[in-house]
C-alpha cells in the first residue's frame, strides 16, 4: 500500500471501531475487528498489544490470546451494559497517520439511578506497510476504576494476559449472562 492507502485504511479501520460502538452493536456481537466485520482491522501475525491498566508489565501477542477481539470485545460490552444499559461513546476523536491511527473516546453509561459514570480510553495503533496491526496500545484515565467497580464489581489494575476478562466473565456468570 502507497501511504495515502494506508491513511485511508487506517481512517476506515478508526471509523468501524466507533461506529460499532456508537451504534451500540458490539454487545450484541457486531465487530469491528475480526472474521465477520468489514475486514478492516487485520492483525500482523507478530501483533501484540499492550495497557498499563489491563497487563501491567505484560505484552500480550495476539496469536497467543485465548479470546478473539470481536469476542473479548462483545463480552465486555455486555458487562458494561448490565448497570449501564446505554454505555456507549458520548465522543470519539481519531488521528489518521501513515503508520496507523490513534483514538481518543469519552464513554459513558448512565444507571437506572439516573447516575451518569464515564472515563476515557486513549488507544495508540500502529501498523505495518499493508496496514496490518503491529502494536494496540490501551490506556484510560482516572475515571475507570469507579466506574469499572460499578460495572463489574472490581477494578484494575489488572496484571497477565488473563485478569481483566476473567473478571468480565465473572460478572457474566454472576448476571446468569451466557455468551
Amino acid at each position: 500500500m502507497n501511504v495515502e492507502e494506508r491513511i485511508a485504511q487506517h481512517r476506515r479501520m478508526a471509523e468501524s471501531y466507533g461506529n460499532a460502538y456508537l451504534r451500540q452493536g458490539v454487545k450484541d456481537g457486531e465487530e469491528y475487528a475480526g472474521e465477520n466485520s468489514d475486514g478492516a482491522w487485520k492483525f500482523a501475525a507478530d501483533a501484540i498489544y499492550t495497557s498499563p491498566y489491563f497487563t501491567g508489565e505484560q505484552v500480550i501477542r495476539m496469536s497467543e490470546v485465548a479470546e478473539d477481539t470481536a469476542r473479548t470485545s462483545t463480552l465486555e460490552a455486555k458487562a458494561y451494559s448490565l448497570t449501564f444499559p446505554d454505555w456507549k461513546p458520548k465522543s470519539f476523536d481519531y488521528w489518521p497517520a501513515d503508520n496507523g491511527f490513534v483514538m481518543k473516546t469519552r464513554w459513558e453509561g448512565t444507571k437506572a439511578d439516573g447516575v451518569t459514570m464515564g472515563f476515557y480510553s486513549y488507544s495508540f495503533v500502529e501498523t505495518n506497510d499493508d496496514a496490518e496491526i503491529t502494536r494496540w496500545e490501551t490506556h484510560v484515565n482516572d475515571e475507570y476504576s469507579p466506574f469499572l467497580e460499578v460495572a463489574i464489581g472490581v477494578s484494575g489494575p489488572f496484571h497477565g494476559q488473563t485478569a481483566y476478562m476473567e473478571a468480565v466473565h465473572r460478572c457474566l456468570d454472576r448476571a446468569g449472562v451466557s455468551i
